[in-house]
């Protein structure tokens, strides 16, 4: 698929947020360990949930979406084995080895698909189902993952060496059917986290944080609820950015501060500020900004989906700025892309005293990762390109790219993009977008 851009017209008016795909796509495969239906309301249609959807039912499951944005899921499951030309289209089907474990004592995974970002290894996901009680073995021959636990999984503690957002999630829901008290030290911090707690919970677990643990207290017979999937955080980011190189010309509806505010206080300090009120979003940008120095971090620190977006505003600043990637090994493949726009971008390499503690994916031992930080020379006019895209949120960056470029742009691979935003041309449009979607 490609976006074909007429870029440089004026953007105004207001756009809605949709609900959060790393919630709702959580929420779906966590519906299958309870017994009975369950009812998410406000899903994002996006790619990846639909092809969530599709998995499941192809297991026999049930997984019918009611109207627009409301999704109704039953364990109706009749196979523990995902195919693998199903499973490559997503990341989080290797999420479903939980329910398949939990209804059938074995499952047949294989390696996941999703955003290319880096190795993003599952090892930590893998090591969490040994601790409590399951086995798991690779094979490299058809690339499946093999897990079973014998009789049931036994409550106990599992401790990530660093935070892991996926990772957490995959222990949650796991020790949520354990019956027994089990613990995960160094937990991540991460909001949608919460989301998913608060429907375990909701279904019959007793889950609470405790500063960096998470203590489960589980059950083996959680029952169907019914949760609204709250607003996605990551498309209030998109927003707020295009907001922001628009001059503050767009209103963004259903916005939560509490998620975002560690990205807010970074848009103070360039010169962006903003109202609020009951969820409706308004900025208000100084004629120039300021440069700014970013190091991402897990949450509450600046969230590496965020940096690429943040990077094509910075083209727009006054002055040199840095972002230094410190979560994934492959977040900077829009570089490139970004540059055939005119924007001045140059890989260097900070003074790292630490490279274990500093990079939260594997470093080997007496190395230190290259090419994990950019500096952008600001301000620069950019103009038209033909780009591709390489993961989600590079695509949101190339995108708005186009939007304030003279000249028409092309965008190959933006079905990338949709796995994550919902119809986001027509909204686009709406605001006055010469933006439109053709097939490749």
């Amino acid at each position: 698929m490609q976006y074909i851009i007429n870029g440089g017209k004026p953007l105004s008016g207001t756009i809605d947020v949709a609900g959060a795909k790393n919630v709702a796509l959580k929420l779906i495969v966590a519906a299958l360990l309870l017994k009975g239906k369950s009812t998410l309301t406000n899903v994002p249609r996006i790619r990846d949930v639909v092809a969530l959807v599709d998995i499941i039912n192809t297991l026999g499951g049930h997984a019918v979406f009611t109207d627009e944005h409301t999704l109704e899921v039953e364990n109706t499951l009749t196979t523990h084995v995902v195919p693998l030309e199903l499973a490559v289209r997503i990341r989080v089907s290797f999420l479903l080895m939980v329910p398949l474990l939990h209804t059938f004592r074995k499952a047949q995974v294989p390696n996941p698909g999703g955003c290319r970002l880096g190795a993003r290894p599952v090892d930590r996901l893998v090591e969490s189902i040994t601790t409590f009680g399951g086995s798991i073995s690779y094979s490299s021959e058809d690339g499946y993952y093999y897990a079973h636990v014998e009789e049931a999984f036994t409550p106990g503690e599992y401790t990530f060496a660093k935070p892991s957002h996926t990772g957490t999630e995959f222990a949650l829901m796991n020790m949520s059917r354990i019956q027994g008290k089990s613990v995960i030290h160094n937990a991540a911090h991460e909001p949608e986290i919460d989301e998913l707690i608060t429907f375990l919970n909701a279904a019959g677990a007793h889950i609470v944080r405790e500063g960096n643990d998470i203590v489960v207290e589980g059950n083996d017979a959680l029952q169907g609820v019914e949760q609204r999937v709250g607003s996605d955080r990551n498309e209030v980011i998109s927003f707020i950015v295009l907001s922001a190189l628009c001059k503050g010309s767009i209103i963004i509806n259903n916005v939560s501060l509490k998620p975002i505010q560690t990205f807010l206080d970074y848009c103070k300090r360039v010169g962006i500020t903003y109202t609020e009120s009951n969820g409706t979003f308004q900025l208000q940008v100084a004629k120039t900004i300021s440069s700014s120095d970013i190091v991402t971090a897990p949450h509450p620190g600046f969230m590496t989906d965020w940096q690429p977006l943040w990077a094509v505003l910075m083209t727009q600043a006054q002055g040199d700025s840095t972002i230094h990637e410190t979560v994934f090994e492959q977040r900077f493949n829009y570089v490139q892309e970004l540059n055939k726009h005119g924007a001045q971008i140059e890989f260097f390499d900070p003074t790292i005293t630490d490279p274990s503690g500093t990079y939260q994916f594997a470093v080997p031992p007496g190395t230190t990762p290259v090419n994990q930080a950019i500096r952008i020379h600001g301000p620069t006019q950019l103009h038209n390109a033909a780009t591709v895209i390489t993961d989600m949120r590079a695509g949101a960056c190339l995108l708005f790219a186009g939007l304030i470029s003279s000249g028409k742009s092309v965008i190959s691979g933006a079905e990338q993009i949709e796995r994550g935003y919902e119809d986001l041309i027509e909204r686009l449009q709406k605001l006055g977008a010469d933006v439109r979607s053709i097939e490749e």
